[in-house]
């Protein structure tokens, strides 16, 4: 059976267009970021301020990831066009600086944003460490097979390519652990979320969930990501030249997934604070007349007012004798000669 591939010089023009459409989309969302950032997120605490700053890195990487796109294709087409092999030759190349520093960007940028799914996770599960023992393992992983890949591109030879004998096992672990990374941070925070609004059912006051609409925001914004990455191990694993079209568009995807989920939760809470506090002006209003239609908040959570029955019940030793009682106090009395003394010890 003849394997019908799309020719290299075509492949290699397609993957820097199609990476410049997304690094375009990457901008329009940081820009959306920065302006969160800046305005709803005005008194930023520590961990606001980190994920802001590993914002700004990612974008770091996908612009100079895409810049270097753009040099190689300038070297290849213009400037070495009449060389050897032409513009596919020089393209091609594995051992070049500007290859491997492109891909280094890249498989940094990749583990960059299985870091930050991991911290998510974590964060998501009360800081516990237990759910996110495998992914940091996985990571540890990725990291080897990724920069192994990169050590190695300067000792291959000038014909040689991203499916030679001696990479492809170590690139098809880092797509895989890439698949299964973003799978299963993204499972775990979405169970977790899942799982407390749940809980959380029984107490709201209406039926709509504050959580849900952040459990979708979550797959959404990965799943983009995640199905990126199974086409571009599906194709590799193949090999298809066409991985090329899907591995340059990973490095501004990862960013996009980053702020799209900062953005779309940070812009959700805003609208739910701004119900509530409407809420709690209409309710302040009717409590007026009614002090029974008070509604209770924790967080931003509406919760429903439950009546709740005390039973108090004391001990009395008056002289060694306990007597018991609920809503009436009760003294037993000894009399001595000449005076009337009183004990009572509350336990």
């Amino acid at each position: 059976m003849v394997k019908h591939d799309v020719p290299l010089d075509i492949t290699f023009l397609v993957s820097i267009w199609l990476e410049a459409l997304v690094y375009g989309f990457l901008i329009c969302i940081f820009a959306g970021s920065v302006y969160v950032n800046l305005t709803l997120r005005r008194n930023q605490d520590a961990h606001s301020k980190v994920m802001f700053a590993l914002s700004g890195l990612m974008f770091l990487f996908a612009s100079i990831h895409v810049a270097m796109n753009c040099y190689r294709m300038i070297e290849a087409y213009v400037i070495h066009r009449n060389d050897p092999g032409g513009p596919v030759a020089h393209i091609g190349a594995l051992a070049p600086w500007d290859h491997v520093f492109k891909d280094t960007i890249y498989a940094t940028q990749e583990m960059l944003g299985d870091a930050v799914a991991i911290y998510r996770t974590w964060v998501v599960w009360g800081r516990d460490w237990r759910p996110v023992i495998v992914p940091c393992c996985l990571l540890v992983v990725s990291l080897v097979s990724g920069y192994s890949v990169c050590g190695l591109y300067p000792t291959e030879d000038p014909n040689s390519t991203v499916f030679d004998p001696r990479l492809t096992q170590w690139i098809r672990t880092f797509y895989a652990i890439s698949v299964v990374q973003s799978g299963l941070t993204t499972g775990l925070m979405a169970y977790r979320i899942w799982q407390t609004d749940k809980r959380s059912a029984t107490y709201r006051t209406n039926r709509e969930s504050n959580l849900m609409p952040i459990l979708r925001i979550l797959i959404e914004s990965a799943s983009i990501q995640f199905i990126a990455e199974v086409i571009l191990l599906s194709l590799y694993s193949a090999n298809y030249n066409a991985q090329y079209m899907l591995l340059e568009l990973i490095t501004p995807l990862v960013g996009i997934t980053f702020n799209a989920i900062t953005v779309r939760i940070a812009l959700h809470q805003s609208e739910v604070i701004q119900s509530h506090h409407n809420t709690s002006r209409g309710n302040a209003i009717s409590q007026q007349g009614n002090g029974d239609a008070a509604v209770a908040t924790i967080g931003s959570i509406p919760m429903r007012t439950m009546p709740i029955n005390i039973s108090i019940t004391k001990d009395i030793e008056a002289h060694g004798d306990i007597v018991s009682y609920g809503d009436s106090e009760v003294y037993r009395k000894q009399k001595t000669a000449g005076s009337e003394d009183d004990v009572a010890t509350v336990h």
